[in-house]
């Protein structure tokens, strides 16, 4: 796995907010730190094929990831600072319905979501796959929750 970033370039108007960045990942887990209006959310706009960049590409494998579709998309794991989801769900509903966005079958998610949660250490909140009650996730802070959402 190598997602390759190459002379990447957003401008809106005459303000550059990303600049020719030029970077390698190989498999692992990255950070991305900046002070606000840095650039940082519109790169990473950018490498999940969200936003066109004015200038430049990004690769994943050798491949531009223009090109890759819903296959590049199923290998891509982002997770915002401020994510939208329903404070009501349970953390199964919230990635059952991730797993829809990404069209993955029913009987896949499932498994999946089983596997996820326990290496998370939320499978003792989740009640089971038909899910808990409404207050599962009450309680939890930010960062827990989150960590079903980065799943």
């Amino acid at each position: 796995m190598e997602l390759r970033v190459d002379r990447l370039t957003k401008q809106y108007g005459s303000k550059i907010a990303v600049d020719r960045m030029d970077f390698t990942m190989k498999a692992g887990v990255y950070g991305l730190l900046g002070a606000n209006g840095a650039g940082k959310t519109t790169l990473m706009r950018m490498i999940c094929d969200i936003l066109r960049p004015t200038s430049g590409e990004v690769f994943y494998d050798g491949r531009p990831i223009s090109e890759q579709g819903d296959a590049y998309r199923m290998v891509l794991g982002y997770l915002p600072q401020q994510f939208g989801y329903y404070k009501n769900n349970t953390p199964v509903q919230y990635l059952d319905y991730l797993a829809a966005l990404k069209n993955m079958p029913k009987q896949t998610a499932k498994e999946k979501i089983e596997q996820l949660l326990e290496l998370v250490g939320l499978s003792d909140v989740h009640g089971g796959f038909k899910g808990a009650g409404k207050e599962c996730c009450r309680g939890k802070d930010g960062g827990t929750f989150r960590t079903g959402g980065s799943v």
